[in-house]
């Protein structure tokens, strides 16, 4: 999220002083930055600036993944597994599964995390990786039908487990890598169960539709003025302090977005985040 400086002549969408959400940009983690126009999206008024800043990515990834869970579900409504349910984006899963009526079983490492998810949302099993027997207990929630789709930012060792978990013809969504070393897959198994793994990323955002990309951004500017609680910050930190931001970043019980901050600036007076 920044606040504009100046714009193009042939701009009349947006006025210096406006504030605006980003992306895609590249060089952001600056004091200043030249964007088209087209990617400057206004804030709505109302809505601060730690909720705008991840405005955009988040919710355009909600976007992303719930169509890449519709194709791969095929007309079904689950049930669907995801990792990581404390996580921002898992919140946004959660919370769209409830509007949506789909099937979703939760994961996430701790019994007190657990705790915490069920408070949030508890028409959904939540179950801690940290106990003994959570393959068994997603296997009871799921029933006979078994698991259709695996949501996985996770990676790592734990991906052979969640595609155990898989109903024949299931797919493995991956969107990212909260762990560390390899992700190791059997072929075997991937080919005689008729297993799908794709990967899905905000980077092919752009490739979308400009109707999609539209109906996308309206999205997202509405869920910033009416949950901001689902855009929550954990903590802000000074550009110059960066390390340490991506230090909290990639804690494992991190729950919300990591901000980098700029102090004022003496021509506009204000913050950008």
């Amino acid at each position: 999220m920044g606040v504009v400086e100046s714009v193009g002549a042939d701009v009349r969408t947006l006025r210096p002083g406006q504030r605006v959400a980003v992306f895609p940009a590249p060089g952001t983690w600056s004091d200043f930055v030249v964007v088209p126009a087209d990617r400057a999206v206004p804030v709505p008024a109302g809505v601060s600036d730690e909720t705008a800043a991840p405005m955009l990515v988040n919710p355009l990834t909600l976007c992303m993944l719930y169509r890449a869970i519709e194709k791969a579900l095929r007309g079904q409504t689950g049930p669907v597994l995801q990792t990581a349910v404390g996580s921002s984006i898992g919140r946004l899963v959660s919370a769209a599964a409830v509007r949506h009526d789909l099937q979703l079983i939760n994961l996430v490492r701790s019994t007190s995390g657990a705790e915490k998810v069920r408070t949030l949302y508890p028409s959904q099993p939540v179950i801690a990786t940290c106990d003994d027997d959570w393959q068994g207990q997603v296997r009871r929630h799921a029933g006979e039908r078994g698991v259709h789709v695996v949501l996985d930012c996770v990676g790592g060792a734990m991906t052979q487990d969640l595609a155990e978990l898989l109903a024949d013809g299931g797919t493995l969504i991956s969107y990212g890598h909260l762990s560390s070393g390899t992700t190791p897959f059997e072929a075997l198994p991937l080919m005689v169960r008729e297993l799908t793994v794709r990967g899905v990323s905000i980077l092919h955002w752009m490739s979308r539709t400009p109707r999609e990309r539209a109906e996308d951004v309206a999205f997202a500017q509405d869920l910033a003025q009416s949950t901001p609680d689902l855009l929550d910050v954990a903590d802000s930190y000074d550009l110059a302090d960066f390390k340490p931001a991506i230090e909290h970043a990639r804690r494992p019980a991190k729950s919300g977005t990591v901000l980098l901050t700029t102090p004022q600036t003496a021509d506009s007076g204000n913050e950008a985040a």
